[in-house]
């Protein structure tokens, strides 16, 4: 066990009793489950790491020509890597090249719009003809936009899904044969956000929130798949809170068909929930290099969730037990659960708590 893995959860300045304080609510309804006769989870597989080591390893990383991307590629350079980073604006571009000043021969830049299949297909060409192998992929780029679902245009609504959610899929698409390839252990990790945990108090970026919540979705049923076959890859959904990134400079990363439009939704009001904050001060958030650091820890350990933000922990536990509190207490039918029962319980979920909890007791 790293220095890393024994993290003193003290520091956090949250009782981590916190988190299982709902198990007093929910007991009774998990209890009458089980005795309704509801499948225990089947035995989880056997923990692995696919990507303990990092170093001489192959890694590419969509939007990374600034904010979170570009502090992974500089966290993973740094770990030793060979890194290859996606962009789309030029200007970003050479501002971040600035910024690399020692073995330059472990970069490879790539101009790649991951709404475009075509592009994400070529990306994972070059990079692989580049440097030979590929063993790690962040799939991190997305906008950020405040238009709410209720009055978010067609257009709103399409740019948001095309860049957020398919160009996750894209990524994933194009790039997993190559980390399924060479069989060294590989790692695919997705950028959804604290948003797809929780949607914000206002409203405001409804669009956003559902766009993340789909890719944790899919990374998990993504975990799920390849734990069922036993491939030496991992998968982790990253779950940040505010980071010091330019994601709200959405209408300047409108490529296609979407370039030149601009957010049309109306934005919810905020001024009953507006951050306290002096005016015309730029959001401060997680230095990108330290959520960097956060995500190579959680991929050399191969997290599922990586919950870098712990100030959140408090409202995930209270949506986790507004969902508990609307299941009721009562029995189900023999054959219908006999029908469901290849969805009443993952043993994903059981996995990765008891290893977290047991890892963070030291043993």
């Amino acid at each position: 066990m790293t220095g890393e893995d024994n993290m003193d959860d003290n520091k956090t300045g949250i009782d981590r009793r916190q988190f299982i304080g709902g198990a007093a609510l929910t007991a009774g309804l998990l209890a009458a489950t089980t005795r309704a006769g509801a499948a225990a989870p089947a035995p989880a597989p056997a923990f692995s790491a696919p990507l303990r080591e990092v170093a001489g390893k192959v890694a590419f990383i969509t939007g990374a020509s600034s904010g979170i991307g570009l502090g992974q590629a500089h966290v993973f350079h740094d770990a030793g890597m060979k890194v290859a980073i996606g962009y789309i604006r030029d200007d970003q571009r050479e501002e971040a090249a600035t910024g690399f000043t020692h073995d330059l021969d472990r970069l490879h830049w790539v101009k790649a719009d991951v709404t475009s299949r075509e592009q994400m297909k070529a990306a994972a060409e070059d990079v692989e003809r580049k440097f030979g192998k590929i063993h790690l992929v962040s799939a991190n780029a997305g906008v950020g936009m405040g238009a709410s679902v209720a009055n978010a245009s067609y257009t709103d609504y399409d740019w948001c899904l095309s860049v957020n959610q398919t160009g996750v899929f894209n990524t994933l698409r194009e790039f997993l044969p190559y980390l399924r390839k060479h069989g060294e252990g590989a790692h695919f990790v997705a950028t959804s956000s604290m948003n797809g945990l929780l949607p914000v108090t206002n409203g405001n970026a409804g669009i956003y929130t559902m766009t993340k919540f789909g890719v944790l979705g899919m990374m998990e049923a993504l975990r799920a798949e390849l734990d069922a076959t036993g491939e030496p890859i991992g998968v982790s959904a990253f779950c940040p809170g505010f980071v010091t990134t330019k994601i709200g400079e959405v209408d300047l990363n409108r490529t296609g068909q979407f370039a030149g439009t601009k957010t049309e939704g109306a934005r919810a009001p905020t001024a009953a929930y507006a951050p306290k904050r002096a005016p015309g001060s730029p959001f401060i958030g997680m230095d990108p290099i330290e959520a960097g650091q956060r995500v190579l820890q959680a991929i050399r350990n191969n997290e599922l969730f990586i919950v870098s933000h712990v100030e959140f922990g408090p409202g995930i536990q209270e949506r986790n037990e507004a969902i508990m509190a609307s299941v009721h207490p009562e029995k189900p039918p023999a054959d219908r659960v006999a029908m469901e029962v290849v969805n009443l319980r993952n043993p994903l979920y059981p996995a990765e708590r008891d290893r977290l909890l047991a890892r963070r007791k030291g043993r």
